[in-house]
This record gives structure tokens, sequence and C-alpha cells, in this order.
């Protein structure tokens, strides 16, 4: 029975979200490793550069993601997905799961905010590094079991939204 921890991370127009899978034996080993290489003062590992800009297809490209990495949590019958918690967007987290839900069947999920369990700073990591490409990229891929890619109409972010002509 795997526990599945999902974060995501953006690059440009890309829109990344990792999923980290653990078996319940070895999640208090992982979590110790992970809280050891916090920076005295921090209260998280955290993987960003930069300032953080909106896209108009955040929440758009976020669910399509969602919706990828919840079939994948499905499939492998993890029992506890855990995404980390924004405010602004776990209502729009639950609608997708729950529309996900409806199509396959009942998955339980938490949101956690993001110092609330060291596994979800590894999927915040391995997403990160991957956004980032070159030798950063390559220093995940051996943790990589594969890469989906959901593509997402550019003015989809919004219904009714149309080209300004600009």
């Amino acid at each position: 029975m795997w526990h599945a921890f999902l974060d995501g991370s953006r690059r440009g127009p890309t829109c990344l979200v990792a999923v980290v899978i653990a078996l319940p034996r070895d999640l208090d080993r992982i979590r110790t490793a992970l809280r050891a290489k916090v920076e005295p003062g921090r209260r998280r590992l955290h993987f960003k550069e930069g300032e953080r800009r909106e896209h108009p297809n955040d929440q758009v490209a976020r669910q399509a993601c969602l919706m990828a990495a919840g079939r994948h949590v499905l499939d492998i019958s993890a029992a506890r997905p855990v995404l980390e918690s924004c405010a602004h967007q776990d209502v729009l987290d639950r609608r997708t799961l729950a529309v996900l839900k409806k199509k396959i069947f009942h998955l339980d999920h938490e949101h956690f905010r993001p110092h609330e369990d060291p596994m979800l700073w590894a999927s915040d990591a391995i997403a990160w590094c991957y956004g980032a490409g070159g030798e950063w990229r390559r220093r995940v891929a051996c943790l990589l079991e594969g890469v989906q890619r959901a593509n997402i109409a550019p003015n989809s972010a919004k219904p009714g939204n149309r080209p300004s002509g600009r």
C-alpha cells in the first residue's frame, strides 16, 4: 500500500506536478533524512527561483496535471494521496479530484501545508529539478518512473476568454 505526495512547480508556461510514492514502513526514515537537510531557522526545504508570477493558464494547467497524477495514484492503488495545500487552489483541487472520483472510484486525499509533511519537499524538489532542465533534470532522471504531458489551449484559463489582439 503506497502513500503518494504531490506538489507542483512552474517554469514559464510549463506546469509540473510530481508524485513521490513511498511505503508506510519507509516514511519515518525518509522524513527524518529530509528534516536533517533543513537549514537552521527554516521550517522546510523548498526549491524555487526568482519571483513567482501568475500565468493566465496556471489553474487549468495545474488541474490537467492533477488529473494525470490522480490517475497514476489510482493506478498504483495509493492509500493516501497528500497534496501541498495552497489556500487559493485547494477548492479547485478538490473539485478536480471529485471529477476523477466519479470517473473511476473513491479517492480520499488530504491537503497539508508545506511544512507539515517533509514528503512534500521531495515532490517539490523533483518537480523543480525536472523543470529546470539540464544538469538538474539529469540528477533526478533516475527517480522518475515516467513523464506525462498535458497540452493546454493558450486561452483556456477562463471560459469565454478571447485573444485581446495585443
